[in-house]
């Protein structure tokens, strides 16, 4: 069970964060060149993928092992100490190369590129598990800060660079990212450091970081899938178009905003309390309603999308104005993804991990050749196709493999509403630029059409929220207890 304040506390960072970057998209957009911004995006994807190759799955294994440890700051240090090591080693190995990776990924072979991007991937990485401290222990005000304080500082820096005196260089652009990172650095560890430096100290036995490798070594493979799966569509325009169509789609994905702050929001919550359920005996049934409710919550952010996306045009330079027919399908990947992570429960609670990445590995395949089909024809609207199209099989085949190995459940419902949106978003993408008007008539059509398929849905959470404020209130009585909820 959730506190109502909690879920508040680690919503508000997501939601500044997202209208903050509905000012920083703009600010880089019209301040860098198209060409910058596509490098911009291939730093921020070598970041992702180096935090997701050197934590070697142990993130995830921190998540989990978090209520059955009794030394925590030991199981921090055996989480992080194997990829800090790795990632150390890597960094040295590349050094004679740094020339060599610098041009391939942003088309300059400026070593000082590289070595910022190494410094962002370290930042990022030492972030990620300080970050997980706060959210196993719902502090989520202290988490919301971090995200929000990253969006202020870019937003700041871009306003420097409105200066004359300023040169607007990718370099700038990529030191203005980097301190970003390294703000939300010192916001970590100054909220952490009561648990962090214990674990400096703490003994971890091999054996303990070899249980821990034995569930995390699967998740290695299955993330640096899943980075590929997110990341294919970036690779795929550096290497098969050009920078200003990837400029475009990063833009676009950028613009899903709303989607992301969804998935933020539930990921950050899901995972703790789903495993806090199985410990504690609940009746997993519960894991339905919930995956009916955020199926409502999907359809009706992908629907509003529809209706609001031509706003981008008020704010976007003229070469983004393919933006608003893209963001139907941007804005897939984080509902998607969302929505796998409650119907895929059963893989975490059995431990069959192995499942995750061969979902991964499904969606990934999907992936390469739609973007090897689409991406030379069609640039950036070919790739953001292709990438919904995974991450619909990406859903379905995490949702396939969690009723296999824990329980069957229903998803026949499920499959036709996100398999319509993803229809309806590609068909938007493709007609969209000749009949703008009609395809924004569709999607007004049907906002009340979503609302009255799930009206029982949007019931059963209003009935769940007013119950939980009206606890929060009883609750400052003495004697009272603290409002939850599902």
């Amino acid at each position: 069970m959730v506190n109502i304040k909690t879920i508040l506390a680690f919503a508000m960072g997501p939601i500044a964060s997202a209208a903050l970057g509905l000012m920083t998209v703009p600010a880089i957009a019209w301040i860098f060149p198209p060409r910058d911004v596509g490098r911009l995006n291939m730093v921020q994807v070598s970041v992702s993928f180096g935090v997701l190759l050197f934590n070697l799955g142990l993130d995830r294994a921190y998540v989990r092992e978090y209520h059955e440890w009794r030394d925590r700051g030991a199981l921090l240090k055996a989480c992080f100490t194997p990829g800090f090591l790795l990632m150390m080693l890597v960094v040295l190995i590349s050094i004679p190369f740094d020339e060599r990776i610098a041009e391939w990924l942003f088309g300059v072979g400026h070593v000082a590129y590289y070595w910022i991007l190494v410094a962002c991937v370290i930042v990022s990485f030492v972030s990620r598990f300080l970050s997980l401290i706060l959210r196993m222990q719902d502090r989520g005000i202290a988490f919301s800060l971090s995200q929000i304080l990253p969006k202020v500082i870019l937003l700041v820096v871009m306003g420097v660079f409105l200066l004359p005196i300023f040169e607007r260089s990718f370099g700038g652009l990529e030191v203005a990212y980097l301190l970003s990172l390294l703000s939300v650095l010192f916001i970590y560890s100054w909220n952490t450091w009561r648990h962090w430096v214990p674990a400096v100290s703490a003994s971890v036995s091999r054996e303990q970081v070899n249980h821990l490798l034995s569930y995390g070594v699967p998740l290695i493979f299955a993330g640096v899938a899943y980075w590929g799966l997110d990341a294919t569509s970036s690779v795929a325009l550096r290497s098969l178009s050009t920078l200003p169509e990837l400029a475009i789609y990063s833009v676009s994905m950028s613009f899903a905003g709303v989607g992301v702050v969804f998935q933020t929001i539930f990921t950050v919550l899901w995972a703790p309390m789903v495993y806090k359920w199985v410990a504690g005996g609940v009746d997993m049934r519960r894991v339905d309603d919930i995956a009916r409710q955020a199926l409502a919550v999907v359809c009706t952010l992908w629907t509003l999308t529809g209706c609001l996306s031509w706003l981008t045009d008020f704010v976007l330079p003229a070469h983004y104005a393919q933006v608003k027919y893209m963001m139907l399908c941007s804005i897939g990947q984080p509902l998607l993804y969302t929505l796998s992570e409650i119907t895929c429960v059963g893989i975490g609670i059995t431990r069959r991990s192995m499942l995750s990445m061969w979902s991964t590995i499904a969606a990934l395949a999907v992936n390469v050749a739609g973007s090897l089909w689409l991406v030379p024809a069609h640039g950036a609207a070919g790739a953001v196709a292709a990438n919904t199209v995974a991450f619909l099989a990406f859903f379905v085949a995490r949702t396939e493999a969690s009723a296999h190995v824990w329980r069957p459940f229903p998803r026949a419902r499920l499959y036709v509403f996100v398999t319509l949106a993803v229809l309806l978003s590609i068909a938007t993408l493709a007609f969209g630029p000749d009949s703008r008007l009609h395809v924004g008539l569709i999607w007004l059509a049907l906002l009340p059409v979503v609302m009255w398929c799930f009206r029982a849905e949007w019931m059963g959470m209003y009935r769940s929220l007013h119950g939980a404020i009206k606890s929060e209130f009883l609750s400052a009585e003495p004697g009272k207890g603290s409002g939850t909820v599902s």
